[in-house]
């Protein structure tokens, strides 16, 4: 069965009138859904990269499109009669705000192509994230200057066509496309930016598009991944930086140009901080252990938050005075101890293998000195040592 793509047609209808060819129950994630079958539809299915719309069937909730071959399922959380004639309407909110975003995709993959040959190999639209994935890699420079040219083309309000090319003309005609198309090729194209072979809807000009705007970019598998947003999302995510900015040069007590001036300078104050809590606290375990009497041979010491290097010079000086085992443990009961271990006679691998066995430890070390975690009571551990 051939569902009629009517958001083929018109990507700026919202509502449509079909009659139900199929409706069969479906289980999905645990929910109970109705897989229904309409002669015609105006709901975009999820293909292309892109999630589907939503939207309602009469009264009821559709939660998800998918096409096999033909065929367009809508998922709705309640069923129809077969034959019944039933009234959509595609959430209009979420269709435009996706045709704003692939629209902007094509826009910006279309431009990397013209000044840099990049080939698009990956697009995903979702309600959260776009990405689209380039197969060489772009510079800082390289990635603000497609940004750019294509917030020009946006201003300029260029027309945009979509259309299914007679298939004996396809041949010549120079467009972009990921993969090897069966079939009619439904062509989108943007006048002297961009000719793509894409299936789903898109605004009429380039205007309709309002901003595009890079959010972060990273290396991925030879290319680049974009982050990219467009119009109202867009424009969400700025007010939202908007009032975390906001949020921080008040809290801060500074001007905004001043935040990262600022935030340097507290970071440059928490590591000073940090190396004099340090020093305290080296201070103190030294005094600790300067207590113990030398004719001592086994010194066990348990404290709280010390550093891997505190604990390990603290050994070091218990050595140096016992001849037994000497051992650290900083942590507590509920979350566990980080431990150091050494002696001038005994095996300290041998000891943190026993921990290991018996207590569940972690870590190892040589003859002399070793280190790891564990988690377990102070009365276990000192039972087991």
């Amino acid at each position: 069965m051939k569902t009629i793509a009517l958001y083929d047609e018109d990507a700026f209808a919202k509502d449509f009138t079909a009659k139900v060819i199929s409706c069969d129950e479906a289980i999905i994630d645990n929910q109970k859904l109705y897989k229904v079958v309409l002669d015609k539809s105006l709901f975009f299915p999820e293909q292309g990269g892109q999630t589907s719309d939503i939207g309602h069937l009469d009264d009821h909730q559709v939660v998800d499109v998918q096409i096999e071959g033909d065929t367009v399922y809508h998922y709705c959380k309640g069923g129809f009669l077969i034959g019944e004639e039933v009234h959509g309407v595609i959430d209009w909110n979420h269709r435009f705000s996706n045709m704003q975003q692939h629209t902007g995709e094509h826009i910006f993959t279309g431009l990397a192509h013209n000044e840099y040959g990049a080939e698009n190999v990956g697009f995903h639209l979702s309600d959260n994230t776009v990405t689209l994935d380039l197969n060489i890699e772009l510079s800082e420079d390289m990635v603000e200057h497609i940004e750019r040219k294509s917030n020009e083309i946006i201003a300029a309000d260029v027309a945009i066509k979509a259309y299914y090319p007679k298939q004996e003309l396809l041949g010549a005609i120079a467009y972009r496309s990921k993969k090897e198309i069966d079939g009619p090729v439904r062509l989108v194209e943007i006048e002297g930016v961009d000719l793509c072979a894409c299936c789903a809807p898109h605004v009429k000009s380039t205007g309709q598009v309002g901003i595009l705007k890079v959010v972060s970019y990273e290396k991925y598998k030879g290319g680049t991944r974009i982050y990219i947003l467009c119009g109202l999302r867009a424009l969400d995510d700025y007010n939202r930086r908007m009032k975390l900015l906001a949020k921080a040069y008040r809290t801060l007590s500074c001007k905004e140009d001043e935040v990262p001036d600022k935030i340097i300078s507290l970071m440059d104050e928490g590591k000073q901080l940090k190396y004099r809590i340090s020093d305290i606290k080296s201070g103190i375990l030294m005094n600790q252990i300067e207590s113990y009497p030398s004719d001592i041979p086994d010194i066990t010491i348990f404290s709280e938050d010390l550093d891997a290097k505190i604990m390990r010079d603290g050994v070091n000086a218990l050595v140096e005075k016992h001849d037994g085992l000497c051992c650290i443990f900083s942590g507590n009961d509920d979350d566990g101890y980080n431990f150091v271990i050494g002696s001038k006679t005994r095996d300290c691998a041998a000891i943190a293998a026993g921990m290991r066995e018996l207590l569940g430890a972690k870590g190892g070390g040589s003859k002399q000195m070793a280190q790891g975690s564990v988690n377990a009571t102070r009365n276990e551990i000192e039972r087991t040592m």
